[in-house]
């Protein structure tokens, strides 16, 4: 195990990546409350079907060392490739998402940023790296990125959920995340957890002081 390698793992890759597995699926299914927290723009997380597989083997044993070793070995040949070409917006994406799920999201910015310079239309990797934006503490320039991507795509629900869900978590803005959720629910109508939505934004206004008349 190399140096690199040792440093992604001490930095708390292993929490990163069972958290990665669970979060990979909010997009079907966010716990959104007053303090939500955003979800990946497509529930494609770098690692999360790897989990399973682990678990068929007994867990934390052997399967997950071999599990370890498969990601080191793929976060190897994602720098080389991207040493050989560093316009290979695949493997620079690839390598982001896998920075996402450990966690370490200013690194995760700098591989989404290098890919958006690429492929600036890619919505998905715009809105995961302004996930990344607003856990680092960056809520403005999250918003800022969700609101490029729409204007790439005005229909991407996800981007809209999360406009939403870091508006209403960072900034109490209801009439931001109100207007986002009334947009997740006309693109996407059957998504089951908008009761949940509407939940918070009922619970954040009631939160909110009334202007004196």
């Amino acid at each position: 195990m190399n140096k690199d390698q040792i440093q992604f793992l001490v930095s708390g890759f292993l929490f990163g990546f069972l958290l990665g597995y669970v979060i990979a699926y909010a997009v079907h299914e966010p716990k959104v409350v007053q303090q939500a927290a955003p979800v990946p723009a497509a529930g494609n997380m770098g690692m999360g079907q790897s989990v399973p597989a682990a678990a068929d083997r007994g867990g934390a044993g052997g399967g997950s060392e071999q599990m370890m070793a498969g990601v080191f070995q793929e976060i190897s040949g994602l720098k080389a490739a991207i040493e050989k070409n560093p316009k290979d917006a695949a493997s620079l994406i690839r390598l982001a998402n896998m920075y996402h799920d450990a966690r370490k999201f200013e690194e995760a910015v700098q591989y989404y940023k290098r890919a958006l310079a690429v492929t600036p239309k890619d919505v998905d990797a715009r809105t995961d790296m302004g996930i990344c934006l607003y856990e680092v503490g960056m809520a403005d320039d999250a918003i800022a990125q969700f609101r490029t991507s729409l204007s790439y795509d005005p229909k991407h629900w996800q981007t809209w959920l999360n406009l939403g869900i870091v508006a209403l978590s960072s900034k109490n803005d209801v009439k931001t995340a109100t207007d986002a959720f009334s947009k997740v629910e006309e693109i996407n109508p059957g998504f089951k957890d908008l009761p949940m939505l509407k939940e918070a934004l009922k619970k954040a206004s009631s939160s909110v002081p009334r202007q004196a008349s």
